[in-house]
């Protein structure tokens, strides 16, 4: 089930992408935005989007490519939102609000969601979502050289950081 066109677009195709894809496409949100609500309604309004405009794929690398490559751009629209930029926390303890999703929780997790942005994507791309350097440079849109960086860059970080604990 690797190239949809228009009249594929049914439930059963839905069903499939949904089981295929809901998982990494949540988890890649929450690496964003620390939210698991807000990562949830941007996954959900990425796999909107996929229904809505129908596109055509090549395979099923890049479906997922596509998929993912949407839900970072709607996350960056989220993060650049007015409503998010300007609110505050209710309480000083969101912690049921910044839970990392079922199965990745743990000392590297928590080390991993700490980093800055670029480099927390990075890597959550890469060892949690299987990516090589080359398609995560095509999803983030750079040189496959700057993903190389900025992973060897987060992981020194990371190092640091799980050393501290």
């Amino acid at each position: 089930m690797s190239s949809k066109d228009k009249r594929s677009f049914d439930d059963e195709y839905i069903r499939y992408v949904l089981d295929t894809y809901s998982d990494s496409v949540i988890r890649l949100c929450y690496t964003y935005v620390r939210n698991t609500h807000d990562a949830e309604d941007i996954a959900e309004d990425t796999f909107c989007e996929l229904i809505r405009t129908c596109p055509e794929f090549e395979s099923t690398d890049h479906e997922r490519a596509w998929l993912l490559r949407v839900a970072v751009n709607k996350c960056k629209n989220h993060l650049k939102s007015a409503r998010v930029r300007l609110s505050e926390p209710l309480t000083d303890d969101m912690s049921g609000d910044t839970v990392p999703p079922p199965g990745e929780g743990g000392d590297v997790m928590e080390a991993v969601l700490e980093l800055p942005e670029k480099y927390r994507v990075v890597i959550h791309l890469y060892y949690y979502q299987g990516l090589s350097i080359r398609e995560i440079a095509r999803i983030r849109r750079t040189t496959s050289a700057t993903i190389g960086t900025q992973l060897a860059r987060g992981r020194s970080l990371l190092k640091k950081k799980l050393e501290v604990r």
